[in-house]
């Protein structure tokens, strides 16, 4: 996929090497003025795949299908924006001190205990998130932020509301069983070793 993204590049400021992994020509996202100009990219990247939009409820804004996918399918690609040592609200662990920042529309999925999409690394340095079950057209895409999280900071209630909640964030050290049992290969690579 990722020999083929660098052929597509040269045909256009971006384009899709496949139906889910946006690329731009130099291989990095461009600088935005504000978040709308962001989200805007994101969605013309992913026009006919996702787009984001308000959720109609307190988590704000989510990312949501606009054809069905099917379960093993790769929903969308990300590229890291910037790293740092420190965990934030808004970054992904990938490694014990390493956090990133990712691009849209990755940053905006919300969580769930009972995630349609889990993650992979990529070679870009971000996650690339694949389809567990088949999605609908107009679902919510959703991932569980324990497959990348060792332990979760930000936050201790989880008020996702799905029928297996855990009710509590503990990071895959607290529920690395259960990420793996519910999962299998879709968390994070240095959780494995």
């Amino acid at each position: 996929i990722r020999d083929e993204r660098k052929n597509q590049q040269r045909l256009s400021s971006f384009s899709f090497s496949t139906a889910a992994d946006p690329v731009y020509d130099d291989e990095s996202p461009p600088i935005f003025s504000n978040l709308q100009e962001e989200i805007d990219d994101a969605n013309e990247r992913y026009r006919e795949n996702l787009a984001i939009r308000d959720t109609n409820d307190i988590r704000g804004r989510g990312v949501f299908s606009l054809r069905p996918f099917k379960t093993g399918a790769m929903v969308m690609s990300s590229l890291v924006l910037s790293t740092q040592s420190e965990r934030s609200q808004y970054t992904l662990q990938k490694d014990w001190d390493l956090h990133v920042n990712l691009d849209l529309p990755s940053r905006f999925v919300n969580h769930s205990c009972d995630a349609n999409i889990g993650v992979r690394d990529n070679d870009d340095g971000g996650y690339d998130f694949y389809a567990m079950k088949e999605i609908k057209e107009g679902e919510e895409l959703v991932w569980d932020y324990e497959m990348t999280e060792w332990e979760v900071g930000s936050m201790d209630d989880c008020l996702c509301g799905a029928e297996r909640c855990r009710k509590k964030f503990g990071g895959f050290k607290k529920s690395g069983d259960v990420i793996k049992k519910n999962y299998g290969e879709f968390f994070a690579d240095y959780l494995k070793k």
